[in-house]
């Protein structure tokens, strides 16, 4: 299928959200088409030049402003991920025609994906002070990803997690950040006193 293009310095991940401000032509034709057929785009992280070939379709889940210019601030959600297989010039903006990116077929490791919620209902707590609802029961290669949208990555790492179609691998580099995170987390909840003062 084809599929309008956005590279951006941006990886986005399926079920997560983003806002963006949408202000150069081709991409308020791009954007204004998808919404007027309730249709798709891709983003792609890099630039017009030089984009990864695998990247997240997304879908406007909201139009927050439309300025008399045409200039829009949008918020969008990444669902599915496709691979480039050739880039077409025929529009003002990029499109390709593109292939959706499938997961491995392998058993699910139950207990890595009770590990990543464990950590990040942890982490979850310890920064924020409260304790969050149970993580609903989902398929393990979706909670990867949600549970990926709420941490610090860097981009580099936030595309690895998106081309890898191991949901294990995946939820084991999520349990790892995690980890990391909570080192820092716990000390700083071991230094502050009930009042919320570092000793």
């Amino acid at each position: 299928m084809e599929l309008p293009l956005f590279p951006l310095d941006l990886v986005l991940l399926p079920h997560r959200r983003v806002p963006l401000h949408i202000f150069e032509e081709r991409y308020k034709q791009m954007i204004g088409e998808c919404l007027d057929n309730d249709t798709e785009f891709g983003l792609v992280w890099g630039t017009d030049d030089d984009f990864s070939d695998i990247g997240c379709a997304a879908r406007v889940v909201g139009l927050l402003n439309r300025f008399p210019d045409g200039r829009m601030n949008i918020m969008i959600e990444g669902t599915r991920r496709f691979r480039v297989i050739q880039q077409y010039d025929i529009h003002p903006y990029i499109s390709g025609f593109v292939e959706d990116v499938e997961d491995d077929d392998e058993a699910f490791d139950i207990a890595l994906g009770n590990r990543a919620k464990k950590l990040y209902t942890e982490a979850l707590k310890l920064s924020s002070g409260w304790i969050s609802p149970p993580i609903p029961a989902m398929e393990l290669g979706t909670l990867s990803y949600i549970l990926a949208a709420n941490l610090t990555l860097s981009l580099d790492e936030q595309q690895e997690l998106l081309e890898n179609t191991s949901p294990n691998k995946r939820l084991e580099t999520v349990s790892n950040a995690l980890e990391k995170s909570l080192v820092t987390l716990r000390e700083v909840k071991r230094r502050t006193r009930g009042n919320g003062h570092l000793l």
